[in-house]
This record gives structure tokens, sequence and C-alpha cells, in this order.
């Protein structure tokens, strides 16, 4: 496995020393403070014409304590608008103990007389007193919404003296002036495997491999052309690496890892087969718990593409908008999230870290997942 990373301003030696002494220092002081997220999953949703109804399924996740505020918002113009708000409704709506199984079921026809009830698309959000959250389920995975924004991205800071990586700097603002829709986690072998018999396209390299090719971890020995491919067959699109890292940062600052500042084993898949952390190699997606968007394994688990070309100085030049990556051709392409074999050294989980690799080779434990745009 080849990736490619930059060379630190701490010398190699001083940065080794570093790791060790945090490693052990992360495992004394595991203290997060991260807050509950509600999370939908599972979102399914179809018109039964002999009903006249719309019949809404989800799962409904919250670590919280009480229910969770559960509303549904409607487009009939392909998604481009969300204004239609269903009145003749009932089942698991409004205040919702977390569970499977729950259902609504909405009269549309009795609202809305002349809408085409099968050109519908269905908005879930989900609200607790911390948190906003809107899910939609396009591709078969559910999807949240990452609104659009400023943040900081680089470095700028890093606890207990882990190293800053000449290619983190400077720290700088960008705005991402679109909202867009993002997988809640990696695309799995199971999701991977129904592209594959549709196109006829090559196998990853670990395809037949017991320790990464259960059904529900993340599919790895992708490459970039890969993972752009299976984007396009359902309609989607890499991330760039500047909406990778806002995602990842769920709207939070000064935190160096999702959900906080030190090394937390509830919200990743770091191998270090500690407390739920229990798989040496990749886990079934959504086995942690999520950052403040509602997002699963940013951290952790697999590394994933991106869509930008990697430069080591891009940090200098980026535009502060919308920043698609190098202009011009680069032998590696951007990945970012640390993997499950990075437990060890925690600079490389936290969501600044930029990793390169080959995008024609198939040894990484690397994975994807897809965003996607609201259709203008």
């Amino acid at each position: 496995m080849c990736i490619y990373k930059k060379t630190a301003y701490n010398s190699l030696a001083k940065k080794m020393t570093a790791f060790a002494i945090i490693f052990f220092i992360y495992l004394l002081t595991s203290i997060s403070v991260y807050s509950d997220v509600p999370v939908i999953k599972n979102l399914n949703y179809n018109y039964i014409g002999d009903e006249k109804i719309i019949k809404i399924l989800y799962d409904l996740a919250y670590p919280g304590s009480g229910g969770v505020n559960i509303s549904i918002v409607a487009s009939n113009d392909g998604g481009k608008t969300f204004n239609i708000i269903p009145m003749t409704v009932n089942g698991d709506i409004g205040n919702v103990m977390p569970g499977t199984g729950k259902h609504i079921n909405w009269k549309i026809l009795t609202d809305y007389p002349l809408i085409d009830p099968l050109n519908i698309k269905i908005r879930l959000l989900a609200s607790d007193a911390d948190h906003n959250l809107t899910y939609f389920s396009a591709g078969g995975t559910d999807m949240v919404l990452i609104p659009a924004g400023t943040f900081r991205m680089g470095s700028y800071d890093t606890p207990d003296g882990m190293p800053i990586y000449g290619d983190e700097l400077p720290d700088h603002y960008v705005t991402i002036s679109n909202s867009f829709y993002m997988d809640t986690h990696e695309v799995t072998n199971a999701q991977y495997a129904e592209f594959l018999i549709a196109t006829g396209r090559q196998a990853p390299l670990y395809w037949n491999d017991p320790r990464f090719n259960a059904p529900d971890k993340p599919v790895i020995g992708v490459t970039w052309e890969d993972a752009v491919a299976y984007c396009n067959w359902v309609g989607k699109r890499l991330p760039t690496e500047a909406e990778w890292e806002m995602a990842a940062r769920g709207g939070q600052v000064s935190r160096e890892f999702p959900w906080g500042n030190t090394i937390d084993r509830r919200y990743g898949n770091f191998a270090s087969v500690e407390g739920p952390d229990v798989w040496y190699d990749t886990a079934p997606v959504c086995s942690f718990l999520p950052n403040d968007f509602g997002l699963f394994d940013m951290i952790g688990n697999a590394y994933e593409w991106c869509s930008d070309y990697y430069d080591f100085s891009y940090y200098r030049e980026t535009p502060s908008v919308d920043p698609q990556g190098p202009s011009d051709p680069q032998p590696t392409r951007v990945i970012r999230g640390g993997s499950c074999y990075d437990g060890f050294f925690p600079s490389y989980l936290r969501h600044a870290t930029r990793f390169s690799y080959d995008p024609n080779t198939r040894d990484g434990i690397i994975g994807f997942r897809c965003v996607m745009d609201i259709p203008k």
C-alpha cells in the first residue's frame, strides 16, 4: 500500500516520539465534547395507489434521552425546492421515540389533488435541542443535507504537541456556496456488488478477502476511476476536498476530530481493539456514533477518495469560494479520513490531515462516499 504523506515540520524522530507520547496520553484521557445526534436510517417512500397515500418508512436512532421531532417536506419539481407541506398525515411524526420500522402515511391527494404523487420527492427532518438534520434517500443510500457556509480549513493549532504538516498550511477560510447531500456512510460491498453486476466492471482487489468483504463493510481497493464510475452510475459524484472537510467537521470549530480533541473509540474504527472498536480490520458501516451532521465513519475505517488532484502547496493559492483542487494534472489524487490501521498515529486521524494516492492502483484501504448536488 503506497499512501503518500507529506513531510512534517517536525523531524521524523521528534514526530515518532510525539506520536508515542500522544497515543498513551489519549489512552488515559478519552474525553469527548460530542453531543448526541438523531439519525434517520433506511428511509424509503412509495405511493400506494389503491389507498391514495404516500407511505414513508424509516428507522430512527438517537443516543440522547427522550424523543426526536420528526417532520416532512416534499418537492414536485425534481428536488429543486421543498415547499410542499404535508398536512393530512398520521403515524410516526411529531415527537417520536427511537426504534425501527417507523412509518408515516400521507394522504397526498387530500392535501394536493392536482399534484402527481409519482413525482414527489420526500425529505425527512429530524430535530432535537441541538440539531436540525435533513435526510433524503437517493441511489439506494441515506443522504444528509450539508448546508452551505464558510468554515476554517486546514490547521491552525493541534492539542498536546501533535505535528502540523506543511500541506495543511496556511489555514484559510473557505466558502461552500451551495448546500449538497452526502451519503451518511461509505459505499458498502453490497451496494458495489449491484454496480459490478450492472456494469461488468472489474472487482476491487480485496473483493474475495474475508477480512474486508462482508456485505455491510465499506468497499475498498477501488481506484479513483472506479469510484467516479460508481458515482456516475447512481447519479452522484465524489466530494471535493473542501466539501469533505467541511462535512467532517460537522459544523463545529476548534475540533481536531469530528467529535472533539481527543481520541474517542465510540466514534470510529482505529483498529485499537478496545471498547466498541473490536475490529482489527474494517468494520461494518455505521458501527460507531456519527458526527454532528449525522455522518458515520468520516474518520477511520477506510480512506475516502476526493475529486481533487493533490498538490502539497495548494493551500497557498486555493480559491476562497468552492475550491476544486489544482487545475493542472498531478500524479496523485486526494484521499481523506484515515483508516482502520491508524490508531497508533492520532495525527493521521484529524480532519485537517491530507493524504494522496496514485489514482490507478488498487492496493489501498481506500473506499469512498458520494455527494449529490441539489438540482438547479
